[in-house]
C-alpha cells in the first residue's frame, strides 16, 4: 500500500514536471520565433521596404511570416522599445515618421557619446580587436551595398548588417557596456535616416570613407578618427536635407 501511494505520487509529480517542460518549449519556441521576426522587420524597416510612417498591419503580418499574431506583436512591441516602430492604442503600429528635429538631435547625440566610445576603444583596444577591426573592414569593402528591386535602388540586407557589424566593432573596446548600449540605440536611429535618402546616395564613395576612418582607429589617431567619424555622419545628414 505504501509503495502504492508513492507511485501514484511520483507519477503526479511527472506530470507536473512534463507539463512545466512544454510549457516552457512552448514558451520558449514563441520567444524565439518573436525574435526571428524582430530581426527579419528591423532588416526591412531599416533597408526602406517600408515607407516612414507606413501602418504595420499585425494580421498581414502575421500571414506573411506564417505565425501567430502574438508573435508578430511582441516583435513589434520590441522594435518599439527601440524607436524604430511606433505604438498607438487607436491605430495598432506603424513605422516611424522622420523629422529634422529629431535627426540633428540623434546626430548631436551621436557626436557626443559614440566620439567618447571611439576614443576610449583605441585606448584600450588589443591586438584582437584590431585583427576584428580589419576583418571587419574587410567584409564590408568586399560586400555589394546596392541592388534594384522594382526599379528602385535598395540596400542589401547582408551589407546592412554587415556594415552595422563594422561600426560597432569600431568602438567593441570600449569598456562603457552603458555608453556602447547607448551608441548601439543611436545608431540604429541614424541608419534608419541614412537609409531614407538611399536614390541620392549611390554615387557616395562610402568604401573610402569606412576605409579612412579604419586606417585612423588602426594608427590609434584618436583625433583623427574622430573628425573622421563627424564627418562621415554629417555627410549623411547633409544629404538628406538637400533632397527632402
Amino acid at each position: 500500500m505504501f509503495f502504492g501511494r508513492c507511485q501514484c505520487k511520483i507519477f503526479l509529480i511527472y506530470i507536473y514536471i512534463k507539463k512545466g517542460v512544454d510549457f516552457m518549449a512552448r514558451r520558449n519556441g514563441s520567444s524565439t520565433l518573436s525574435e526571428n521576426v524582430t530581426k527579419i522587420l528591423w532588416a526591412d524597416i531599416m533597408a526602406g521596404k517600408y515607407e516612414p510612417g507606413s501602418l504595420l498591419t499585425v494580421s498581414e503580418l502575421a500571414k506573411s511570416f506564417t505565425v501567430s499574431v502574438a508573435v508578430v506583436r511582441e516583435a513589434l512591441t520590441r522594435l518599439a522599445s527601440q524607436g524604430l516602430v511606433l505604438q498607438n492604442p487607436n491605430h495598432g503600429f506603424s513605422v516611424k515618421n522622420v523629422s529634422e528635429v529629431e535627426l540633428n538631435n540623434i546626430i548631436e547625440a551621436r557626436l557626443i557619446n559614440e566620439s567618447k566610445a571611439l576614443r576610449l576603444s583605441i585606448a584600450h583596444g588589443d591586438l584582437t580587436w584590431e585583427a576584428d577591426v580589419i576583418a571587419a573592414y574587410h567584409k564590408l569593402s568586399q560586400t555589394i551595398e546596392y541592388e534594384d528591386e522594382n526599379e528602385k535602388l535598395t540596400i542589401r540586407k547582408e551589407w546592412l548588417e554587415i556594415h552595422r557589424q563594422f561600426h560597432y566593432q569600431l568602438i567593441a573596446a570600449c569598456p562603457n557596456t552603458i555608453l556602447l548600449d547607448i551608441c548601439r540605440r543611436l545608431w540604429d536611429l541614424s541608419e534608419f535616416y541614412r537609409n531614407c535618402s538611399v536614390p541620392q546616395q549611390s554615387a557616395r564613395n562610402g568604401r573610402a570613407e569606412h576605409k579612412a576612418l579604419s586606417d585612423a582607429v588602426l594608427s590609434r589617431d584618436a583625433n583623427r578618427a574622430v573628425e573622421l567619424f563627424r564627418e562621415h555622419i554629417q555627410f549623411t545628414a547633409d544629404i538628406i536635407f538637400d533632397n527632402r
